[in-house]
């Protein structure tokens, strides 16, 4: 039977389906969201603008879902291709849904639960074989836009064809990781997550420490969600929580940790008094004015927040990667170490127990806690990071007891669950006894690997050259000192123009510049900025300033193709770079702008130039915006910092072209960009040199500051974001060479913007701004 998916119904208007619904029309795919009556499903959509963060990817992606009631547009099921099911968690619910759709599927729709709770075969108890064959559970963790786990489980009687058309659907073009999970309580993700939860608040309680502390220690330190576990327990809700819990609890007759999930008497006296977390404005935190109050663990009382210092954890935080920050942190000797340890080690052995029963292999439970929770590491790739041998003998000398499987690999002689070698990457496999391959997409282009076949041209401290086959050549960042990060230095210029120059003699036929770290780049590096401002070396700074400004234009003007693949971060100069290229092929979750005026300078590598060539073509051949226009529209955008929080909203902005590419699953993105630059390359030519850019001049740049004095009188403004705005305006209304009659070129928006830059460098209360930047990690209002 053939299936394809073009139009989705979804069952259940609340919360998670209204957002499933929106997730879709973020992929282009229309769909009926339907709920009892018009009014709810009605809300449904209405929703879609108003939750934060932003479900949909540009706000009229709503206009591709139509609110339906089941008494009126029952029928409308037959025009659907995917039925997915999110209602009540309540199996009669669901089975009376079911019924009535029944009579009007189409006899190749498929049908799917996004439950997390209700075992399958309940599910399927009220269907005909012929539809059991079609069915399935598909569970998106919420927000379904932002989180990448996608669950599938399938039954006894659902086709395989079935099963790999929604996995394939789910992947290419939702986005979303796969996990082939079994139809155990909660899956992967929540059963593991929800243990560490539990466990921490067990351990927590056991040893006396308060809520922030083990915040301070779950969190970012670790390569965990900044909300780490108490703060991630209320945004969830604890209600949420503890049923989640319940449900590996009841269902846990053979779970050697059961008596985790049950619900502790401080989330029992808070759930019964109502405080459920943030819907609440009350739960494990609660906001009393602009103070954060935490709870104490022993008497649910609220108290003041008490500043967290541990020997641990600043040890720890001066190491460079995450395994080992977590090495560092779980073999700490202090107070922080023994918790953290304690935390972690339960939370190996459980998760190392749980295998084959939740998963046939730990490649699965390792993506879903990083999909669905957001690990930087899963449990046993965290287990690889920190030494299995060693944490081993310390689990045994104090009385832990470790799976039988993980003795027996040591015994074995492998001393790591993953290994990579000669383009090799392998997990050990629990049930066959031994190293299995990892399967990866076909689209899957993975750098690691690639530098594990002997691709890996040159390394330097913070890029690399990736020789990706077929005369394509890649640039990686992985900074030295920020690898979350990955400000621009010395090391990824050198490397881009060590690239450029392979392009130059016809080495390599183009280049992809992109990554698969945490962030593509959040800009220059302030402080090699600001060492060059306090020491007044003006020479050696704009001499760098300049170095930028030429390899942005090398870049433009390569001969061969340059595709930029830029994913999360890109601000500042992370913009800046990637405008250059000949196309770009951007992460649909994009998080770019250009953010200069925050450190009290505008941008500096022809970010200025960049944004109006691309308002310009964006604007159409007709030129729909004129010159003024264009201007003010670059103003507003550098001037207010305005960051674009997807690529459809910077495509909207400037920030992008209309005709680049959106990735909305970001481990294809670099694959995508090697296939878009060989399909660049014949009969590429690179543009042509623009000097005949009009801009508005004098008379548009009066009107900015008529503008800029207007928000100043309105206390918006401070004298320095006077200065910098008036800066600002007379690069983008082309100086004093442009105007109505007159022309400027490229060169020139570049000098002039050099030219500003320098100058509020110079100023002492830019230089306030960037060490508050540095310090803080956020803007300085002076």
């Amino acid at each position: 039977m053939e299936y394809k998916i073009e139009k989705v119904a979804v069952l259940g208007a609340g919360v998670m389906g209204a957002q499933l619904a929106g997730h879709l029309a973020n992929a282009g795919i229309p769909s009926l969201l339907f709920d009892i009556n018009q009014d709810l499903a009605d809300k449904g959509v209405e929703t879609l603008s108003k939750l934060k963060p932003a479900p949909l990817y540009k706000p009229k992606n709503a206009k591709m879902i139509e609110a339906c009631n089941y008494d009126e547009h029952i029928e409308r099921i037959k025009e659907v291709d995917w039925i997915i099911e999110a209602v009540a968690e309540r199996l009669d619910i669901k089975h009376a849904v079911y019924k009535n759709l029944l009579p009007h599927l189409k006899k190749n729709a498929i049908i799917t639960s996004n439950t997390s709770g209700i075992p399958l075969t309940d599910l399927t108890s009220v269907f005909p074989d012929d539809v059991k064959k079609r069915f399935m559970i598909t569970h998106f963790f919420n927000p379904p836009r932002y989180m990448r786990l996608l669950e599938l489980v399938k039954g006894e009687d659902t086709s395989s064809e079935v099963y790999e058309v929604m996995a394939k659907f789910g992947e290419d073009v939702l986005g979303k990781g796969i996990v082939h999970a079994k139809d155990t309580p909660n899956f992967i993700g929540n059963r593991i997550g929800i243990y560490g939860m539990m466990v921490t608040i067990k351990i927590a309680q056991e040893m006396g420490f308060t809520v922030e502390e083990v915040d301070k220690l779950t969190g970012t330190i670790v390569g965990r969600m900044k909300s780490a576990t108490f703060r991630t327990a209320d945004v969830v809700g604890l209600d949420t929580l503890a049923h989640v819990a319940n449900g590996s609890y009841e269902r846990g007759e053979g779970d050697e940790e059961r008596a985790i999930f049950q619900i502790p008497d401080i989330l029992k006296t808070l759930i019964d008094d109502g405080r459920l977390g943030a819907k609440t404005k009350a739960g494990f935190y609660k906001k009393d004015g602009k103070t954060i109050l935490s709870v104490d663990l022993k008497t649910g009382e609220y108290g003041p927040q008490k500043k967290v210092l541990f020997d641990g954890f600043r040890i720890a935080k001066d190491r460079q990667y995450t395994g080992e920050k977590i090495a560092s942190l779980a073999f700490s000797e202090d107070k922080a170490g023994k918790f953290f340890w304690e935390v972690l080690s339960r939370t190996l052995i459980y998760a190392a127990n749980r295998v084959p029963e939740i998963s046939d292999d730990v490649v699965n439970v390792d993506n879903a806690m990083k999909w669905g929770y957001g690990w930087e590491l899963g449990p046993f790739e965290t287990w690889d990071a920190i030494g299995i041998e060693r944490s081993v003998v310390r689990m045994k000398d104090e009385g832990k007891k470790v799976p039988k499987w993980v003795d027996e690999m040591l015994a074995s002689g492998r001393a790591t669950f993953y290994s990579l070698d000669k383009g090799e990457f392998k997990h050990y496999s629990p049930v066959k006894k031994s190293p299995l391959e990892i399967e990866l997409s076909e689209k899957s282009l993975n750098l690691r690997i690639e530098k594990s076949k002997g691709n890996l041209i040159e390394r330097d401290w913070s890029a690399s050259l990736i020789d990706l086959g077929d005369g394509i050549l890649n640039v990686e960042y992985h900074s030295v000192l920020q690898p979350l990060l990955n400000p621009i230095d010395g090391s990824m210029i050198q490397t881009i123009q060590k690239a450029l120059d392979l392009l130059d003699s016809e080495k390599y036929k183009a280049m992809v510049l992109g990554h698969q770290g945490q962030n593509f780049c959040a800009g220059a590096n302030i402080a090699g900025i600001l060492k060059f401002c306090e020491a007044k070396d003006w020479k050696t700074l704009e001499a760098t300033v300049k170095l930028f400004q030429d390899i942005t234009q090398q870049i433009r003007f390569s001969k061969a193709p340059v595709v930029a693949a830029p994913f999360h971060l890109a601000l500042g100069g992370g913009f800046e770079f990637i405008a250059p290229a000949a196309h770009r092929v951007a992460a649909a979750e994009l998080y770019i702008g250009a953010v200069e005026v925050g450190i009290g300078v505008i941008p500096g590598a022809g970010g200025n130039l960049r944004l109006i060539l691309n308002l310009m073509e964006n604007s159409g051949a007709k030129g729909r915006m004129n010159a003024f226009q264009i201007a003010q529209k670059a103003f507003e955008t550098i001037g207010f910092a305005k960051v674009a929080t997807s690529a459809d909203e910077a495509k909207f902005v400037g920030y992008l072209l209309k005709t680049d590419t959106v990735i909305l699953n970001n481990d294809h993105r670099v694959w995508a960009a090697k296939q878009k630059a060989l399909e660049l390359i014949d009969g590429y030519t690179p543009p042509e040199y623009r000097d005949d850019l009009k801009l508005p001049g004098v008379g548009g740049r009066t009107a900015m500051k008529m503008a800029i004095k207007g928000f100043k009188a309105q206390g918006k403004l401070s004298d320095h974001d006077e200065l910098i705005g008036n800066k600002l305006a007379y690069v983008l209304t082309g100086g004093d060479k442009a105007g109505l009659t007159k022309s400027v070129d490229e060169q020139y928006l570049l000098d002039i913007e050099r030219e500003a830059f320098m100058s509020l460098s110079a100023e002492p209360l830019t230089q306030d701004r960037m060490r508050f930047m540095l310090k803080k990690g956020k803007p300085l209002r002076n």
